[in-house]
C-alpha cells in the first residue's frame, strides 16, 4: 500500500490522537475539497497489520501533518510517527488546534512552520494548502536518512519518561525474575476478579503475577513501575477501562521488547494503537484464568 499522487498533488499523511477524530476527520474533508487526498489510520481495513501498513503510508508521503492538541502530545504513537518523519527528511507541518501554544511543542518539531486551525485565523485551511502545494513546486529533494525504529521506540520512551521526571541518564540494573508477571492494570474495583483471575493463572504455573499497589514499600510510584516492568518475565496488560497510565506502560514494556499478554473484556474498546497487536478477548474471569493457563505456558516455553 501506498499514499497515491495520482491527483499531481504531493502525498500526504496525516498523525493524529484518537481523542482528536473528529477534528482530523474534519481536516481531511477540507483538504479533500481541494483535492488533496490524506492517509490516515481510517483507511485502514479489517486484517491489515497496522504497523506495517502505517510504516508504509510514512514512507510513501512527501508531507507529514501532524495535528498538534493536548492529547496527541502526550501520545508515544504521535511522536513516534512524526520522529520517523524528520529522520527520514520528510516535510513536517504541524498543524495546532484550539489551545496549544508553539511554546508547548517539543523541540524537534517547534523548528518547523506552523498552520493554527482556530476562530481568529479564517484563511488557516487556505494557507495550509498553499503550504502543501508549494511542495510540488520544489525542486531540491531533501536528502534521505537512514531511519532507526529501534532508536526512535527509544528515544520516544525516553522523552515521556523524562516528562514524567523520571532519570533516563540512569541505566537499569533490574534482572530478570523468571517466575516474576507484572500486572499492568485499572485499579478500578470492578477488576478485581480479572487480577484474581491472572494471579491464580500464574500460580498454576509456578510465577507470581504483581500490580504496583500490591508491593508495600515506600518508593517513586513511576520509577517502580519501570523497574518492575524491566525486571518481569512476562508483562500481562489489561486495556478495560482505557486508562492512560496503562496505554503508557504498555508502550515502556513494547518498546523494551518485553512479552506481552494484552487482555481486553468484552464490549470494552481497544485504541486504534494497539489493535494491531494480538489480544485475548474475555467475558469474565472464570474462562480468562483457563485460557491465561493455556497462553502463560506458551509464552514460557518459547521464551
Amino acid at each position: 500500500m501506498t499514499v497515491g499522487r495520482e491527483s499531481g498533488k504531493p502525498s500526504v499523511f496525516l498523525s493524529y490522537s484518537a481523542q482528536d477524530a473528529l477534528d482530523a476527520r474534519k481536516l481531511e474533508q477540507d483538504l479533500a475539497l481541494a483535492g488533496i487526498d490524506v492517509w490516515s489510520d481510517r483507511k485502514l481495513k479489517a486484517g491489515d497489520q497496522w504497523e506495517q501498513v502505517i510504516a508504509e503510508a510514512l514512507r510513501s508521503a512527501e508531507v507529514i501533518l501532524v495535528l498538534v492538541s493536548p492529547a496527541s502530545l502526550r501520545s508515544q504513537w504521535v511522536t513516534r510517527e512524526w520522529q520517523t518523519a524528520l529522520m527520514s527528511s520528510k516535510r513536517v507541518i504541524p498543524v495546532l488546534g484550539g489551545g496549544v501554544k508553539i511554546r508547548d511543542l517539543p523541540r524537534d518539531l517547534a523548528k518547523h512552520h506552523v498552520t493554527f486551525l482556530d476562530d481568529d485565523n479564517p484563511t488557516a485551511i487556505q494557507d495550509l494548502i498553499a503550504d502543501i502545494e508549494s511542495w510540488s513546486e520544489s525542486t531540491e529533494p531533501l536528502p534521505v536518512l537512514g531511519v532507526d525504529v529501534q532508536k526512535i521506540i527509544d528515544d520516544t520512551v525516553n522523552r515521556t519518561l523524562e516528562r514524567l521526571g523520571f532519570d533516563t541518564r540512569k541505566q537499569s540494573t533490574s534482572k530478570i525474575k523468571t517466575n516474576y508477571i507484572f500486572v499492568v492494570i485499572s485499579y478500578d474495583p470492578t477488576m478485581e476478579p480479572t487480577f484474581e483471575a491472572i494471579k491464580s493463572a500464574a500460580r498454576r504455573v509456578g510465577m507470581e503475577a504483581e500490580r504496583v499497589k500490591d508491593i508495600k514499600r515506600d518508593f517513586a510510584v513511576t520509577e517502580k513501575i519501570l523497574e518492575q516492568i524491566d525486571s518481569a518475565r512476562l508483562v500481562v496488560a489489561d486495556l478495560t477501562h482505557e486508562r492512560p497510565n496503562v496505554y503508557f506502560e504498555l508502550g515502556y514494556a513494547r518498546g523494551k521488547a518485553k512479552t506481552v499478554v494484552t487482555l481486553l473484556k468484552e464490549g470494552a474498546k481497544a485504541h486504534v494503537d494497539v489493535r494491531g497487536w494480538n489480544y485475548l478477548e474475555y467475558i469474565d474471569s472464570r474462562p480468562l484464568e483457563e485460557d491465561l493457563v493455556e497462553r502463560f505456558k506458551v509464552e514460557l516455553q518459547d521464551d
